[in-house]
C-alpha cells in the first residue's frame, strides 16, 4: 500500500497533467476533498514539488488563497538551468554567484539585466540584513529560485 504523501503527489501530479503542466488548489478544500490535513498537503508540495524538483510554486494565503505549481518545461535552456538548479552548492559566496551570473550571461542563457538583477540580488549589500554566517546558504536559495524562475520563463533564451 502506498503511503499518504504518494497519494497525494500522485493526485496533484494527475491535476497537473490534465493540465498541460499547470494546476492550482485550494489548500483546505483540496485536503478535505483527499480527507487528510491541510499540513499534509502543504508538506508533500514543500518536499516534492520545490524548485529542485523541476516546479515552480506560487501561494496566496487567505480566504482566496490559493496554491499554483507549474512544471518547468524541459526545453533547451530551460533544461541546463535546471541542472544548474539542482546541482547548485547550499553555499553560494557572492563572487560565486557573480560568476554564475557572468557565464549564463554569455552562454545567452540570460539577458544583460537579468545578470544584473541576478547580481544585485545575491550582493552581499542586499543580503546586509542576513547573519553573515547565514548569508551563503541564503544566497544560493536566492540563486536557485531566481533560476528556477527563469526556467520556468522558457529558459531565459532572449
Amino acid at each position: 500500500m502506498s503511503s499518504l504523501t504518494d497519494r497525494i503527489e500522485r493526485t496533484i501530479l494527475e491535476l497537473m497533467e490534465e493540465r498541460d503542466g499547470f494546476c492550482e488548489i485550494a489548500r483546505n478544500a483540496f485536503a478535505a476533498e483527499l480527507e487528510v490535513a491541510p499540513s499534509q498537503i502543504t508538506y508533500v508540495i514543500a518536499t516534492r514539488f520545490g524548485h529542485r524538483q523541476g516546479y515552480v510554486v506560487e501561494s496566496r494565503r487567505g480566504g482566496a488563497g490559493y496554491v499554483r505549481i507549474r512544471r518547468i518545461p524541459s526545453s533547451g535552456g530551460s533544461e541546463y538551468l535546471m541542472h544548474l538548479v539542482r546541482s547548485l552548492s547550499d553555499r553560494l559566496s557572492e563572487h560565486q554567484a557573480r560568476v554564475l551570473a557572468d557565464q549564463l550571461l554569455s552562454l545567452d542563457l540570460i539577458s544583460q539585466e537579468t545578470a544584473q538583477l541576478l547580481q544585485a540580488c545575491t550582493s552581499d549589500s542586499s543580503l546586509r540584513q542576513v547573519d553573515a554566517r547565514s548569508r551563503d546558504r541564503v544566497r544560493s536559495d536566492l540563486a536557485a529560485n531566481l533560476l528556477a524562475r527563469i526556467a520556468a520563463w522558457g529558459g531565459g533564451e532572449e
